[in-house]
């Protein structure tokens, strides 16, 4: 099961450039924990939940007058399309990330969310386990 069957594709982007308050914004709007920062269409870093609080809220900086680009994380880590959820779990594991970009040929193609995986794996998990229950 590759993990581009369960990516989702529209990926929602903001600028270093644009200040924190309008990627909140956006975020609020889709109901989503983080954007990919792009510059020239390449993604550059990710501003998340996280990076607010901890790079915004806890230092006291004003959301209106800071740029994503000082308060973003600028290490990506991200995973290929064609690989498994289970190899895509792991690495979100292992570098405690909870988004990460999925990427295509070195493009981005999607992103994967860790909710996204937890979703996939109960609900394969809790099916099997109640067939088999329902059987005895």
């Amino acid at each position: 099961m590759d993990v581009q069957q369960h990516m989702n594709t529209d990926v929602k982007t903001c600028t270093t450039e644009e200040t924190v308050a309008s990627a909140v914004q956006i975020m609020a709007r889709h109901d989503i924990g983080a954007l990919i920062v792009i510059t020239d269409d390449n993604p550059v870093g990710i501003f998340t939940e996280r990076d607010l609080l901890k790079r915004v809220v806890a230092e006291g900086r004003d959301p209106a007058g800071t740029q994503v680009g000082d308060v973003m994380s600028c290490v990506l880590v991200t995973v290929d399309a064609e690989e498994s959820v289970g190899v895509a779990y792991h690495i979100m594991f292992r570098e405690n990330v909870r988004h990460m970009p999925v990427v295509k040929d070195g493009r981005l193609a999607g992103i994967v969310s860790m909710k996204d995986l937890n979703r996939l794996i109960d609900g394969r998990f809790f099916k099997t386990y109640f067939n088999k229950r329902d059987r005895t």
